[in-house]
């Protein structure tokens, strides 16, 4: 049986992808007609950039109004980091459901 927490993270990891790929698509689209992305925060107001860190509390960091142009190939990074996990995540199913032995290991560097 696959458990519960490789589920839960094949299902965050699609979760990811679907957001990345959705964000993505909005500042490409806006790059290519020269305009700015007019992505809007929960209080309806415009930014310059996005932003990037740790979620808040003593170990939080943030940094504001990344550029849109570092934006993107973050974002598509994070998109095929995200799609690699997927598929790891997979045969990590594959071989709890008793489908699949497990992999082989490269052989080792001579």
């Amino acid at each position: 049986m696959i458990t519960k927490e490789t589920a839960t993270d094949i299902a965050l990891a699609y979760r990811e992808v679907e957001t990345a790929e959705a964000l993505l698509k909005e500042i490409t689209d806006a790059m290519d007609r020269r305009e700015a992305p007019d992505l809007r925060d929960a209080f309806g107001r415009r930014h310059d950039g996005l932003q990037l860190g740790v979620p808040s509390g003593q170990n939080g960091h943030r940094l504001f109004n990344v550029p849109w142009s570092l934006a993107k190939p973050i974002i598509e990074t994070h998109i095929a980091t995200q799609k690699a996990q997927i598929q790891l995540l997979t045969n990590q199913a594959l071989v709890e459901a008793g489908t699949l032995s497990a992999l082989p290991l490269p052989p080792a560097a001579a």
